[in-house]
């Protein structure tokens, strides 16, 4: 009887210990675990740089510091961009520039030929719209630093071009016209970009940054050609003169930056 006893407390002893073993383990993966999580946690908290799904604007810094002035970035044909950054994930952010670039000039003189008064209004008048999508492989960084290697491509269409002026002369017998219209047809430009850069980040999703880069664009402009002159004297028959023509230009380019260009962006979180 005394050994059946004893036996079975060596049995419960056994398992007791078992069980003790089990849940030192058990609390020591949950220690870890729980350890783990607040690590990351406050990594995640600690950062200042943008993260996904993050939207941020960038201007270009120009001038000296008692003349700082921000511009928006331009597109290889110098025409400025409407700069979006997209972050995906820490190691990609899509970029996206858009410009879009009407230009409309007027120009009215007056002169005096002899006892003639010469009036002369011109216009010029035609527009544009760029699109440079791209990306953004960025490196290891630290946690206000972040260091970057893009590319893009660049898509631009160039729409028709409007040339017109309007030639008053009037004197003593009246006002006799010239009118001149001159339309000719747009085109388009392709390029591509490579671009090394850093941001800095000085506050929570603040940066300001450097980017230097290359890139080569041709445009294609032209096509068909069409002038129409209109003569109206002051006395007899108006006179219309048409010489349709067609005419077409390409020009390469290989620019490099001529110096580093100074940024500065703001990440708004979704």
């Amino acid at each position: 009887m005394l050994d059946k006893i004893i036996t079975g407390s060596l049995r419960f002893e056994s398992s007791k210990a078992h069980y003790m073993k089990i849940r030192t383990i058990l609390t020591s993966v949950a220690f870890t675990f729980l350890a783990m999580t607040i690590h990351l946690g406050a990594q995640a908290q600690d950062t200042l740089q943008a993260t996904k799904p993050d939207i941020g604007v960038t201007a270009n810094v120009t001038g000296l510091i008692q003349n700082i002035s921000f511009q928006n970035r331009a597109d290889l044909t110098g025409s400025p961009l409407l700069y979006l950054r997209f972050v995906q994930s820490d190691r990609i952010t899509w970029r996206i520039g858009i410009s879009p670039n009407v230009s409309s000039i007027s120009t009215l003189t007056t002169d005096s030929v002899g006892k003639d008064l010469v009036e002369f209004d011109s216009t010029f008048k035609q527009s544009a719209v760029g699109f440079r999508p791209g990306v953004e492989f960025h490196f290891e960084g630290t946690r206000r630093l972040d260091p970057y290697i893009g590319v893009e491509a660049e898509l631009g269409i160039v729409g028709k071009q409007s040339i017109g002026s309007v030639t008053n002369t009037t004197d003593t017998t009246g006002t006799s016209r010239l009118i001149r219209t001159i339309t000719e047809d747009g085109g388009y430009t392709l390029g591509a970009r490579l671009s090394l850069g850093a941001n800095y980040f000085v506050a929570k999703k603040l940066l300001i940054g450097l980017e230097y880069g290359m890139g080569m664009s041709s445009i294609v402009t032209g096509g068909d050609r069409q002038e129409v002159i209109q003569i109206e004297p002051v006395s007899g028959s108006n006179v219309t003169i048409s010489n349709p023509s067609s005419t077409r230009s390409t020009a390469t380019y290989f620019r490099v930056d001529p110096m580093v260009q100074f940024t500065i962006g703001y990440f708004f979180s979704l």
